[in-house]
C-alpha cells in the first residue's frame, strides 16, 4: 500500500510539472501585424495572436453617410438593413442557418465615415465562412421585395433610436454644413423612395477598390490575403472619386421625445482629425481626464459613480449625468460634452455644460495624469474584443495610422507632454465662440429656452466667465 501511494503521488507530481512546461501562457494581444497592398488598392492586414480561438474577419470601405448625394441619402441605413438579405451565393435562410450552426455572427455597421462588414467565428471554421463575409460585403442583389420588406426594418430603426444616439447624430448634424451634416439614419420621407437602382448606384460609386480594406485579428494571413483577392480580380485601380467638402456652422437641432421625457444635450465645438496621431491622442486625454464615463455602474441607472471632475458638476441631483466625448474624422472632429437631465433642470443643465466646456483649458497636471491612465486602460479593454480589434486595424490602415495594439499605444502615450496637452486643453476652450448645441427630449414648449441656450453659449464665447457662482470649475 505504501508502494502504491508513493506511486501515485510521484506520477501526479510529474505530470503538473510536465503541463507547467509545455502550455504556454496566454496572450490575447496582436502579438505581430502583417500588411499588404494589392495592385487594385485593396489594403490588407492581419494580426496573429497565441491562444485565443475565436477571430474576427473586416471588410471596410470608406462609404458612409457623408458620402450620399442628393438621391441617394439614407443609402448607409439601408445597407445596413439589408447585410442579411440574399447575396448572389447565398440566400438569406442560408446565411442565417449556416452561421449559427457554427458559432459564428455577421455584423454590419457604419457611421459618416465607414461602412463595416465583420465575421467574428471560431479560427477552425474561417476558412469555410470566409465565403459569407464575402457574399454580404460585395455580392448583394438588392432584390426589390426585399427592400420592401427592409423598410419596415428602417422605420423600426427611427422608432426605437436610443435617446444618445440620436442626440449626438444631432450635434453633429448640428456642426457641419455639407456632407458631414448627413444623417447616418434614413429620414422618415425619403423611406419610400428608396429603391434597388439607388442602392446599386450608391455601392457602385463608393464600394470601390482603393477605399477597400480586408483586416483580420486570430486569422491566418494567407487566408486574409485570398479573400481579399476575391472581392476584385481586376490590377488596376478605379479614377479617384469627387468628395466635396464640410463647413462648420454655428447651429443647433432639436427634436422632440414627448412632454416630461428625459433630456438629452449636447454641446460641442471643433475637434481634430485622425490624420494626425498626435493631436488625436491629446484630444482622446483631455476628454478622458474630465471624465467619459461611470467608474462604476449599478443594476439601476442611479447605482453609480461618475468619474470626476465632470460627473461631479450634477452634485446632488441623481438624476443628471455629464459626459465629455471626442469624435475624429480623417480631416476633423467633434468635441463637446453629452448631457442627460430632467426637462425641468435642463435649462441650468445647460448652463453648467457650457460654462464647464469654455474653462477646459484651467484643466491640471494631476488631472492630465489621471486621463493618461484611463485611456490606457480603456486601449487595453479594446484589444479585449476581436471584432474591435479587427475594425480598429481597418480604421487604422484606412486612415494611414499604426498603432497595431495597447502595447505600442501606451508608450506614445506616456511620452505626451504634459505642457503640451494642457496647450491643447486651452486651444478647446479657445473655440467656445464656434459652440454647437443639440437637443432632444422634451422641448415642444422650450422654444424660448432653446434660443437662450444659444445665446448663453455666445455669452460663455465671449467672457469665459461663471454664469452661476455655484458652477464648478475643472
Amino acid at each position: 500500500m505504501k508502494r502504491v501511494s508513493q506511486t501515485v503521488v510521484r506520477h501526479f507530481s510529474v505530470t503538473s510539472r510536465v503541463c507547467a512546461v509545455t502550455w504556454p501562457k496566454p496572450d490575447y494581444g496582436p502579438m505581430e501585424v502583417q500588411r499588404s497592398t494589392l495592385l487594385n488598392g485593396i489594403n490588407v492586414a492581419a494580426a496573429r495572436s497565441s491562444g485565443a480561438q475565436i477571430g474576427a474577419c473586416t471588410i471596410m470601405y470608406q462609404a458612409g453617410s457623408r458620402y450620399e448625394w442628393d438621391g441617394q441619402l439614407g443609402a448607409s441605413h439601408f445597407i445596413r438593413a439589408t447585410s442579411t438579405a440574399t447575396g448572389c451565393a447565398y440566400t438569406a435562410f442560408a446565411k442565417a442557418r449556416y452561421l449559427q450552426q457554427h458559432g459564428a455572427s455577421l455584423t454590419c455597421s457604419s457611421d459618416r465615415q465607414t461602412v463595416a462588414f465583420t465575421l467574428r467565428c471560431p479560427l477552425v471554421c474561417f476558412s469555410d465562412l470566409k465565403y459569407y463575409l464575402l457574399d454580404v460585403a460585395t455580392r448583394c442583389c438588392y432584390l426589390p421585395w426585399e427592400i420592401d420588406a427592409r423598410k419596415t426594418l428602417v422605420r423600426g430603426d427611427l422608432t426605437r433610436m436610443d435617446p444618445e444616439q440620436r442626440v449626438m447624430d444631432l450635434i453633429q448634424r448640428a456642426c457641419w454644413a455639407g456632407p458631414l451634416g448627413n444623417s447616418m439614419f434614413c429620414e422618415e420621407e425619403r423611406i419610400d423612395a428608396m429603391s434597388p437602382d439607388n442602392l446599386k448606384s450608391f455601392v457602385d460609386c463608393n464600394f470601390t477598390t482603393d477605399v477597400c480594406t480586408v483586416t483580420s485579428f486570430g486569422m491566418p494571413f494567407e487566408e486574409t490575403i485570398k479573400l481579399a483577392e476575391k472581392i476584385e480580380f481586376g490590377r488596376s485601380q478605379p479614377d479617384k472619386r469627387c468628395e466635396m467638402v464640410s463647413f462648420p456652422r454655428n447651429g443647433f437641432e432639436l427634436y422632440d421625445m414627448g412632454r416630461n421625457s428625459d433630456t438629452w444635450i449636447t454641446i460641442a465645438v471643433p475637434g481634430c482629425g485622425t490624420y494626425d496621431l498626435s493631436c488625436l491622442l491629446k484630444h482622446a486625454i483631455v476628454a478622458e481626464a474630465c471624465g467619459t464615463a461611470n467608474m462604476q455602474d449599478g443594476m439601476h441607472d442611479l447605482d453609480r459613480t461618475p468619474q470626476p471632475p465632470l460627473g461631479l458638476v450634477a452634485g446632488d441631483d441623481v438624476y443628471t449625468q455629464y459626459r465629455m466625448f471626442n469624435i475624429s474624422y480623417r480631416e476633423t472632429g467633434v468635441f463637446g460634452i453629452l448631457v442627460k437631465t430632467r426637462a425641468c433642470s435642463a435649462w441650468d443643465t445647460t448652463l453648467a455644460a457650457a460654462e464647464f466646456l469654455a474653462n477646459v483649458g484651467d484643466i491640471s497636471f494631476k488631472q492630465i495624469e489621471v486621463g493618461k491612465n484611463r485611456l490606457k486602460l480603456g486601449l487595453a479593454l479594446h484589444d479585449e474584443d476581436c471584432v474591435k480589434v479587427s475594425e480598429g486595424l481597418a480604421l487604422q490602415i484606412a486612415n494611414d495610422v499604426q498603432i497595431d495594439s495597447h502595447r505600442t499605444c501606451i508608450p506614445v502615450v506616456d511620452a505626451l507632454c504634459a505642457h503640451e496637452i494642457r496647450t491643447t486643453a486651452k486651444a478647446i476652450s479657445d473655440r467656445r465662440r464656434g459652440a454647437w448645441a443639440g437637443f432632444a427630449g422634451s422641448v415642444r414648449r422650450r422654444a424660448a429656452p432653446t434660443q437662450r441656450v444659444r445665446r448663453t453659449t455666445r455669452a460663455c464665447a465671449r467672457a469665459g466667465a461663471s454664469s452661476s457662482a455655484d458652477t464648478p470649475r475643472v
